[in-house]
């Protein structure tokens, strides 16, 4: 088993990366895609990996985060969740979100996700439920209400990626003391800008 890469980053393109091991080896990794504004071309970088080989495909996902490893894992043990499908799960929403997302049965903002439905969302909210906790990282203060502004609006029909930038924008321009209310009331007047 491969646990971390770490190398420099020979290429990169959305979705994939190939690390230079320095010692001749040039590996190529599955890397989320919402990773890619992180990982440049003569990077040094340090990947937390899962090897998964399927008949004769051989593949190697890499994540920066050890917390992202540890979703995957979780996602990709839920009947019908293969790792495309995980690591299109971990590209649309950060695993606060989805702590968030289970924990307040959030069906709408799941199925939103690309390849999952309806169904599959109840599924990974009914298997994951108390699940998804995550060790060796500090949580981000911010995590919770972020998670809640965002499922706010997918609730609202509201795209995910939209919503997802707003309510970062105005995480950053507002003081942290903001409560839900306040935060929810600036960022529909922005949507509706």
């Amino acid at each position: 088993m491969i646990a971390i890469v770490r190398g420099k980053i020979f290429t990169s393109a959305p979705g994939m990366v190939a690390v230079d091991t320095g010692a001749g080896i040039i590996l190529q990794l599955v890397v989320p895609v919402s990773a890619y504004p992180q990982l440049r071309e003569n990077q040094d970088v340090i990947l937390h990996t899962i090897l998964k080989i399927k008949d004769e495909d051989v593949v190697l996902y890499g994540f920066p985060q050890s917390r992202e490893k540890a979703l995957f894992e979780k996602l990709i043990s839920v009947s019908g969740i293969g790792p495309k499908i995980a690591m299109s799960c971990i590209s649309a929403m950060a695993a606060d979100e989805w702590i968030a997302a289970i924990a307040g049965a959030d069906v709408a903002g799941i199925s939103s996700i690309p390849g999952i439905g309806k169904k599959s969302a109840q599924r990974l909210i009914l298997e994951l439920t108390g699940k998804l906790e995550f060790q060796n990282e500090i949580p981000d203060a911010n995590a919770q209400l972020r998670s809640d502004l965002i499922s706010g609006l997918a609730n609202l029909g509201y795209p995910l990626k939209g919503a997802r930038e707003t309510v970062n924008r105005i995480l950053k321009e507002n003081p942290p003391t903001a409560g839900f209310e306040e935060l929810f009331k600036i960022i529909m007047k922005k949507m509706k800008s």
